[in-house]
């Protein structure tokens, strides 16, 4: 079955850049999926008042702000052609105008069609980041703002035996698939860890001819998070598969110790699924 990846294309204020648009389409001619890109035109609501008026013409400026996003969206978009043409993508476009506090709804509802969600980590883009993450239902691919190649051929999972690993786990199927080498990876001195519950992962994946072996590591105190992505890269895994915990208090999710440290900085691409 033909997958579908996702990639949002954002505009305002910080643009999704061109190493984003690369790695997608890379990942893309890998697994032999569709890519469908959407530019995402912002506008914003004219909130001028007699007060504002008086220091910043505040209509302008919110012409000025869609202005940028209409011509950001299509540089992008152009961008992301080009980019597919080259390596023989079959890319899909889109375009979706929203107003600018509803672009975080609009995204995760928008990724539900789709089989997996590209973005990339930027401060001001953690809000819709944590949107699709918890709203979408569907994997979610984090990247640095750094070129990566597509192959996926060394995976870690971050395990603790959790239905948020599971689950994670099997939103990778994908990529254990055609992976080289699989890592269970788990952290023994943060939280107990269900170990025979990972160890017949390991073995219903080698019975089905993926290369999985478990890995121990302890934090000694140091961040979860951090410690996870130091030992994958220290493994040169192309991928990290985590589970994105949170739980929701008063309307606003709060964040696994994991899952926070993931979404403030990462070094490799993330995997997460909630």
């Amino acid at each position: 079955m033909k997958r579908h990846i996702f990639l949002p294309l954002l505009t305002y204020p910080d643009a999704t850049s061109e190493f984003m648009i690369a790695n997608a389409v890379a990942l893309a001619r890998h697994m032999q999926a569709t890519l469908t890109v959407c530019a995402v035109e912002i506008t914003v609501p004219d909130v001028s008042n007699a007060l504002s008026s008086l220091i910043i013409d505040a209509a302008q400026m919110a012409r000025q702000a869609g202005a940028l996003s209409r011509k950001r969206a299509s540089v992008l978009t152009q961008k992301a052609v080009d980019e597919a043409r080259a390596a023989a993508v079959d890319l899909r476009t889109r375009a979706i105008k929203v107003e600018e506090p509803f672009v975080v709804e609009a995204l995760a509802e928008a990724s539900r069609a789709y089989d997996l969600a590209l973005l990339e980590l930027a401060e001001l883009s953690r809000p819709i980041v944590e949107a699709v993450l918890f709203g979408s239902g569907r994997p979610l691919i984090l990247y640095p703002p750094a070129p990566f190649g597509g192959r996926m051929d060394n995976i870690a999972i971050a395990w603790d035996g959790s239905r948020a690993a599971a689950r994670a786990a099997h939103d990778a199927s994908v990529f254990l698939e055609r992976a080289s080498k699989v890592f269970l990876l788990s952290v023994i001195d943060e939280k107990p860890v269900t170990y025979e519950t990972g160890d017949y992962l390991i073995e219903n994946m080698l019975k089905s001819d993926v290369m999985a072996e478990a890995t121990r590591v302890r934090a000694h105190g140091e961040p979860v998070g951090e410690v996870l992505q130091g030992k994958a890269s220290e493994m040169r895994a192309d991928l990290l598969v985590m589970g994105g915990f949170g739980h929701s208090r008063l309307r606003e999710f709060v964040l696994g110790g994991a899952t926070r440290a993931v979404l403030t900085s990462i070094t490799l691409p993330v995997l997460l699924s909630h």
